[in-house]
C-alpha cells in the first residue's frame, strides 16, 4: 500500500487553514475532506493510521472490550453501536475481539460506501444519519437492542456535539459498556457547552458511570506535533 501512495504528500497545519494532503501534482485536499479521501480505497488508512500514527480506533476498541470483560458480559451476545464508523476500522477491531454484531452510524454516505467496499461483512447494518437528529435516526435503529457503544474521534470539534452523545446513550440498554475518544481540548469541564461538562452531567444524573478516563496520544499533525485525546470508558445507568 505504501508504494501505491508513494506520491501522497502531507502539508500544514497553518494556524488558520489546517492540514492538507497532496494526492498528486495537481490535486490537494483538506485532511477532513472525507468524501474525496474515502473515494480512494485505502487512502484514509494510509494517511491517518500509518503516516499520522492515529491510535484512537485501537484505543477505543480495546477500551470497549475491557469494559465488556469487567462487567462480566459475553461479547458474542452483544450488538454494539459504532458512532462515526467511517471506513469501518473500529467495527472490524471489535468484531475481532469477539463482539457478535456491530451497527455503524455515520453522517456521510461516502463513509458507508467506503466501509461496504473495503470491509464487507463487518457491519450487520450501516446507517447514514446524525445523532443530532435523534428522533429520525432512532427510527432506523429501533430494530436493534444495543448492548454497547464505541466511538473513535467522532465527538467534539467540527464533529458530533454533546447533544449527539446524549442522544446516542439513550438508545443503549441499561448497564451497557461504552467507550469513546475525544480531543482533550473539548473535555474542559469549565466549558458548559463542552464534553467535559456533558460527561459530568451524565454521571450526576445517573446516565453514565465512568470506569476509566485516560489521556493518550491520538495522532501527530501533518508537521509531526502530537495531538492528545481522552478515552472515556463506562457503562450506562
Amino acid at each position: 500500500m505504501a508504494e501505491m501512495f508513494a506520491d501522497v504528500r502531507l502539508f500544514g497545519p497553518p494556524v488558520t487553514d489546517g492540514e492538507y494532503i497532496a494526492l498528486s501534482e495537481h490535486e490537494m485536499v483538506h485532511l477532513h475532506e472525507y468524501t474525496r479521501i474515502y473515494a480512494v480505497p485505502g487512502l484514509y488508512e494510509h494517511v491517518v493510521q500509518e503516516r499520522l500514527q492515529c491510535r484512537s480506533p485501537q484505543v477505543a476498541a480495546e477500551g470497549l472490550l475491557r469494559a465488556v470483560a469487567r462487567l462480566g458480559l459475553e461479547p458474542g451476545s452483544l450488538t454494539v453501536l459504532d458512532i462515526g464508523a467511517g471506513t469501518g476500522l473500529v467495527g472490524e477491531l471489535v468484531r475481532r475481539g469477539g463482539v457478535g454484531r456491530v451497527v455503524g452510524v455515520d453522517p456521510l454516505p461516502a463513509a458507508r460506501r467506503a466501509s461496504l467496499r473495503d470491509r464487507p461483512g463487518v457491519y450487520a447494518d450501516y446507517v447514514v444519519g446524525d445523532f443530532l437528529l435523534g428522533d429520525t435516526l432512532g427510527e432506523s435503529l429501533r430494530p436493534y437492542a444495543f448492548g454497547g457503544l464505541v466511538s473513535a474521534g467522532a465527538f467534539g470539534g467540527t464533529h458530533a456535539t454533546p447533544r449527539a452523545l446524549e442522544n446516542a446513550l439513550k438508545v443503549l440498554s441499561p448497564g451497557a459498556p461504552v467507550a469513546f475518544t475525544i480531543d482533550e481540548r473539548w473535555m474542559d469541564a469549565s466549558d458548559p457547552d463542552g464534553f467535559g461538562a456533558a460527561v459530568e452531567r451524565l454521571v450526576a444524573g445517573g446516565g453514565l458511570t465512568v470506569l476509566e478516563r485516560t489521556r493518550f496520544q491520538h495522532r501527530v499533525t501533518t508537521t509531526g506535533e502530537p495531538i492528545f485525546y481522552q478515552l472515556v470508558v463506562g457503562r450506562t445507568g
